[in-house]
C-alpha cells in the first residue's frame, strides 16, 4: 500500500563523503514552530514526504539530526519521519521538565500544526520514555510505538532510593563536561567507539554515519549543555505515567551485542507493557538500524519499517 508513494526526489542526494571531510546527508531543512507559550519547537523531516507520519524521539545525547540514519529505510517503506528537538536541544527553546509527560503538549501542538490526526512513534535510547509518555497521554493519536535500544525506567511509586541525588549529580557532570569539552566532540566520539561492540565500531568506521553523529552531537549542545543535561537526568528518572495502562501496540528492538542499552531495560518493558513484542537482533549493537539502503529489502532498519507497515494494516 506504500509503494505507490515512493518519491526519491524528496531529498537531494548527498555528496560523496570521504573520511575527515564533512558533507550533508539527505535531509530536509529544519523548521521551527512558535508554541502557544512563546517557545520555539524545532524539527526536521526525512524519509517519504507523502508517507505515513512517524514522530521520532531522539536519544538523550542527540538531536533531531539522528533521524537521518533512518532516511533510506523510511523512504523505501513509505514512512514520513518527523524528528523533534526536545527543550534546550538544537533550536528548541529550553523549559524545565519535571517528567517525560511534560514534552507531550509540544507534540500535540506540532501534530495540530501539521494537520496530522494519527501518527506512529519511534524512540531511540532515552527517547523511548518520551514516546511511551505520549502514547499514554494521547492514545487516540498513536497508531503504534517502536522503541530502539531503549533505556527504561519504572513507576515512580517504585522509585529507587538515592535516584534523585544520582540524577542531580549526572546533570552537573554533563553540564561541566560540555563546558570543558564542547570543542572536542570528535575526541569524545573516539573514546566512545572503544567501548562499543564490533558491529557498532563498524558503523563508526562508516564515514557517512560517523560525520552524522559528530554533527548530531554538536547540534545537541548548540545552546550549551543545559538541555542535554536535563535529558540525561530524565533518562535516569522514573516514569511519571502508568506504563501498564498503555494499550497502543509497542515493539521493542534491540541488538543482541549492544553495550550501551542493557537487556534488562527491554525485559522490564516486556514485563510492564500489556501489548508489547520484543525483537532481538543477533550480533548487532546500539546502532543496528543505521545504514539500510533505500534500494535494499534487507537490513535491520528495513525490517523495522516493514514491521511498522504490518502494524498499520492491522490497525
Amino acid at each position: 500500500m506504500f509503494a505507490r508513494f515512493r518519491d526519491d526526489s524528496f531529498y537531494s542526494p548527498g555528496s560523496v563523503v570521504t573520511p575527515g571531510v564533512d558533507a550533508p546527508l539527505n535531509q530536509s531543512p529544519s523548521r521551527t514552530l512558535t508554541l502557544s507559550d512563546g517557545r520555539l519547537l524545532s524539527w526536521c523531516e526525512t524519509g517519504h514526504r507523502h508517507g505515513f507520519p512517524l514522530i521520532y524521539f531522539h536519544s538523550q545525547t542527540g538531536s533531531r539530526l539522528e533521524a537521518e540514519l533512518l532516511h533510506d529505510a523510511a523512504l523505501a517503506a513509505g514512512i514520513r519521519v518527523i524528528a523533534v528537538d526536545r527543550p534546550g536541544i538544537g533550536a528548541s527553546s529550553f523549559k524545565k521538565m519535571r517528567g517525560h509527560s511534560d514534552f507531550a503538549p509540544d507534540i500535540v501542538e506540532l501534530l495540530g500544526f501539521l494537520d496530522i490526526d494519527r501518527a506512529g512513534l519511534m524512540g531511540w535510547d532515552g527517547g523511548a520514555a518520551f514516546a511511551l509518555a505520549f502514547s499514554h497521554a494521547h492514545p487516540q493519536q498513536v497508531a503504534f510505538v517502536t522503541l530502539l535500544a531503549p533505556v527504561a525506567g519504572r513507576q515512580r511509586k517504585n522509585r529507587r532510593s538515592g535516584l534523585g541525588m544520582l540524577a542531580a549529580a549526572v546533570k552537573l557532570f554533563v553540564q561541566a563536561r560540555h563546558r570543558l569539552r564542547g570543542a572536542r566532540i570528535e575526541q569524545c566520539m573516539s573514546r566512545l567507539r572503544e567501548s562499543l561492540c564490533y558491529a557498532d565500531r563498524k558503523q563508526f568506521d562508516n564515514p557517512l554515519v560517523y560525520r552524522l553523529l559528530v554533527r548530531d552531537a554538536a547540534e545537541a549542545v548548540r545552546q550549551g549543555g543545559r538541555g542535554v543535561a536535563q535529558d540525561s537526568m530524565l533518562s535516569l528518572d522514573d516514569w511519571d505515567f502508568d506504563a501498564a495502562s498503555i494499550t497502543v501496540p509497542v515493539d521493542v528492538w534491540r541488538g543482541g551485542a549492544d553495550t550501551l542499552s542493557a537487556v534488562c531495560h527491554a525485559r522490564l518493558l516486556q514485563d510492564t507493557l500489556p501489548n508489547v513484542a520484543l525483537h532481538s537482533i543477533a550480533g548487532q549493537g546500539h546502532f543496528f538500524f543505521a545504514g539500510s539502503s533505500a534500494g535494499s529489502c534487507h537490513g535491520s532498519g528495513a525490517d523495522i519499517f516493514r514491521h511498522a507497515r504490518s502494524a498499520l494494516r492491522a490497525f
